[in-house]
């Protein structure tokens, strides 16, 4: 699943080397968190979430069994150059 979603997100971004994709189970269910560079947020929400809905509808068509959930979570880059995680959840 993981390459899945590497390979869908991967033609979007124009950062691949900052795409980070975690995976946990939680209640029996999987959950992956997409982490890219801020730059590239925007790209994968798309206009009122189509792009990230359309990505979890594909995410969800290859399981038939289970439901996959899945979070973006977007790097913002602050002056101190500390990272911080700001978590999009639509």
């Amino acid at each position: 699943m993981e390459e899945l979603i590497y390979n869908i997100v991967s033609e979007i971004v124009e950062h691949k080397d900052e795409i980070k994709i975690e995976k946990f189970v939680k209640n029996a269910r999987e959950h992956y968190i997409l982490t890219v560079h801020p730059d590239d947020c925007g790209r994968i929400i798309g206009k009122k979430g189509t792009v990230i809905n359309a990505i979890r509808t594909v995410l969800n068509s290859t399981t038939f069994s289970k439901k996959v959930y899945l979070d973006l979570v977007c790097l913002l880059y602050t002056s101190d150059a500390a990272d911080e995680r700001s978590s999009v959840d639509l």
